[in-house]
């Protein structure tokens, strides 16, 4: 041991009680990331949040809901306000997590990656384990608060679009159609069987950072033997801690799969009911031209867009076997 600390001081990695510490170099956009996450911004965040539910109470028709997504009988154009919507929103949610590490000195990127062959904006969290707990909760949630922020913001402004009657202009009925999937896509992060911004707030709380297979083996172990079966996962593998933390884990595990099951009847289910009419009422109005144009394009598309995640995904597959029948055994 002496020799090894003798080593590590000789190439630097150890400074003397003696030495200065040198300041860090400030990050690009730490001083804006400071304004952004201090504390009069904070809690004009809590207002604009504050103002938006108050208009739900007292207006709550503009309470979000899956059938805001279709603010025109186009599905076409409705496709193109889901899709489109991603980049930016998509890209503001993960800059915001980029900032708040930027925040505490970090270098946090922002890049680009790919979920199920799409392609989405992704968060390198560099040197994010090298500051105390109780800082990394933030970076892990900023993502969420923006979210908030532009929901209430696009709200707001919807509301404030609105007649007299209550009628929705168009414009404002194309805000709300922005702000929903948004608000969809705040459920995920309660699949806390996959690791999301909310499972890495757990995962720092209880100090692990493989909660989702421990607590997957043990809830599958224990399914098993409740339908009579012995379990099929060596669970020695990991430690009497991981295990022992699993276990207090399992309740939120099985309430994010009951999160997912419960967003098919009530989100997903709606949307698609509604796609399906839609679509079958343009396809049948062939003698009106646009709207059967439309809901021609808008199929057409969509088939193409299975047909080539299909055959991505039966490309990879065979590239996988043929991968595992050529390596050594």
């Amino acid at each position: 041991m002496a020799d090894f600390l003798d080593t590590i001081g000789a190439l630097g990695f150890v400074r003397g009680a003696d030495e200065a510490q040198e300041a860090a170099p400030e990050v690009r956009f730490q001083r804006l990331a400071q304004v952004l996450f201090s504390r009069p911004a904070l809690c004009c965040y809590g207002l604009l949040v504050a103002a938006w539910l108050a208009v739900i109470a007292t207006t709550p028709d503009l309470a979000p809901h899956p059938g805001q997504v279709f603010y025109i009988d186009s599905l076409l154009l409705v496709q193109l306000v889901v899709v489109f919507r991603q980049l930016p929103f998509g890209g503001l949610h993960e800059a915001f997590h980029v900032l708040a590490g930027r925040r505490l000195g970090l270098p946090r990127e922002l890049g680009m990656g790919t979920r199920l062959y799409v392609v989405v904006f992704e968060t390198r969290m560099n040197g994010l384990l090298t500051v105390e707990r109780r800082k990394r909760y933030l970076p892990f949630l900023a993502g969420k608060l923006v979210d908030l922020v532009v929901v209430s913001t696009l709200g707001l402004v919807a509301f404030a679009l609105r007649a007299s009657d209550g009628t929705e202009p168009v414009a404002g009925r194309l805000l709300l159609a922005m702000a929903c999937p948004i608000l969809i896509r705040y459920g995920y992060p309660l699949f806390l069987f996959l690791e999301t911004d909310v499972y890495y707030v757990f995962a720092t709380a209880l100090g692990r950072h493989d909660l989702p297979a421990a607590t997957r083996a043990l809830v599958l172990n224990r399914l098993r033997r409740v339908i009579g079966r012995p379990a099929r996962i060596d669970l020695s593998q990991w430690t009497r801690r991981d295990l022992a933390v699993a276990r207090w884990y399992a309740p939120f595990f099985i309430v994010g799969v009951a999160v997912l099951l419960a967003m098919a009847p009530l989100v997903f289910v709606p949307l698609f009911v509604q796609t399906v009419r839609l679509l079958a009422d343009g396809i049948s109005s062939a003698g009106n031209g646009l709207p059967f144009w439309d809901s021609l394009v808008f199929a057409a598309l969509n088939i193409v867009q299975i047909a080539f995640w299909a055959w991505l995904a039966v490309r990879v597959h065979l590239r996988r076997r043929r991968t595992s029948r050529g390596a050594p055994s």
